[in-house]
Order: C-alpha cells, then sequence, then structure tokens
C-alpha cells in the first residue's frame, strides 16, 4: 500500500512538472535545452543552461547566455514568443526556475554581472563555458536560486566554496573535484567536469550521460515544433 502511494506521488510530481508554463507575472526565468545533435560528441548528453527575463511584467524580454566559443557573452532583447518558446534549436526547453516576485534589482544584478564577467577563455569540456557563466550568475544574484542540470558540462568549473546556485545548501569545488549537500540539492560529487547527484526532493538519481532517474526538472507545455537554427557550436 505505502510502496504504491509513493509511486503515485512521484507519478504526480513527474506529470506536473512535465506541464508547467511561464508564469505570466515572472520577471526571471532559468532554462536549458538540450545541445543539438549535429554538435560533437557530447551533445548526445549535455545541456545548455541560459536566462530570460525582464524588468516588470508587461516590460520586454531579454536573453543573457554564452552560446559559444565565438559569441562571448549575447545579451539583448528577445520577443514575447521567444520567451515562451518549448522549443530551441529543434530540442525542447525546460524551465529550471522562475522568479515571480517583483524585484526591482534583480535585473540590474544580472546586468551588472555580465558587464564585469570575462568571457574571453572558453573550452567546451570541462570549461568555462556556458553553463560556468550561468552558474556564477546564480550564485551571485540573490533573487535567482536554480538546482542546473547535472549534465550540464561545465557549470562546476573553477574554484569555489560557499552557497550552492540552488540557495539551500554548501558546496566546495575545484576544476578536478568537488562536493556540495543541500535540500534541494541533495548529495553531489563532481569529478573532471562530471556530476553523480542523489536529489531529496523530488527524489531523483543523476548519473553523467544519462538522464534522471524519476526527474523533477518541469517543462514548458508541448506546442507545435519550431525548429531553430543551431548554433555554431556549443558546450
Amino acid at each position: 500500500m505505502l510502496r504504491h502511494s509513493l509511486l503515485a506521488l512521484i507519478a504526480f510530481l513527474s506529470v506536473s512538472c512535465q506541464t508547467a508554463v511561464i508564469h505570466e507575472n515572472a520577471t526571471v526565468v532559468v532554462k536549458d535545452v538540450q545541445i543539438p545533435s549535429s554538435m560533437p560528441w557530447y551533445s548526445r548528453f549535455a545541456k545548455h543552461t541560459f536566462i530570460d527575463y525582464r524588468d516588470a511584467p508587461g516590460q520586454p524580454w531579454h536573453r543573457l547566455e554564452i552560446v559559444n566559443k565565438n559569441s562571448g557573452i549575447d545579451h539583448g532583447p528577445i520577443s514575447a514568443a521567444q520567451a515562451h518558446s518549448p522549443r530551441r534549436w529543434g530540442e525542447r526547453v525546460r524551465i529550471l526556475k522562475q522568479v515571480r516576485e517583483e524585484t526591482p534589482n534583480t535585473s540590474q544584478d544580472i546586468r551588472a554581472f555580465a558587464a564585469r564577467y570575462d568571457a574571453s577563455v572558453y573550452r567546451a569540456w570541462p570549461g568555462p563555458n556556458s553553463n560556468t557563466f550561468a552558474e556564477e550568475l546564480l550564485r551571485s544574484s540573490k533573487g535567482i536560486a536554480a538546482v542546473i542540470d547535472h549534465n550540464a558540462i561545465g557549470k562546476e568549473h573553477d574554484f569555489y566554496f560557499g552557497p550552492t546556485a540552488g540557495g539551500t545548501g554548501l558546496e566546495i569545488q575545484t576544476p578536478l573535484l568537488g562536493t556540495a549537500l543541500g535540500l534541494r540539492e541533495g548529495v553531489e560529487l563532481n569529478l573532471i567536469g562530471l556530476t553523480f547527484r542523489v536529489s531529496f526532493w523530488p527524489p531523483s538519481l543523476q548519473l553523467p550521460f544519462l538522464p534522471a532517474v524519476l526527474p523533477g526538472a518541469p517543462r514548458l507545455a508541448p506546442p507545435p515544433h519550431q525548429p531553430a537554427p543551431s548554433p555554431q557550436s556549443a558546450e
């Protein structure tokens, strides 16, 4: 009886997460997308993390990311259709976190971080790359917290000790080895850019190269397929 109840609860969480959409009052949305299969071998499993934000509901959307080694920091306006699109580069977009509160300083923090970030060095593996950029932005912005996918290669590149990007734990990282522990993050081990993670809520096992077992990350609802050009290069 207990076993069936737990399975039903997990199934409910998975379905509810898959049908999540951007809230009309959202001001910051942390997203990821599978790297297109036309890219190098790591595209079979690696994720690209990016940020869509606006100053307030009703204001124009902006997108912030590092797309490839030649793009530098790509920071500019996007249409509402792009912000709400469930697909990018022909792949499904996932919503990792939405900030819906009125936070007037959040967009300023995002712009300030982008202005001071050094994007002159880019390495697809193990980093620094687009996921390194997103992880450091989340750590430095007071109003945003999100647990980035375990296959977001490069997210834990460099030396670091402090709060996790998810905001509910602590981590210590070096370019070769690191670990994190938190309520949302679970128990995480990072080895040469690869992440092994056991999450507590929603419960899941996350191993390098593989999708999460019982994943809990929310997804956009699946409107019609809208393919877009692939980047010249990716993580």
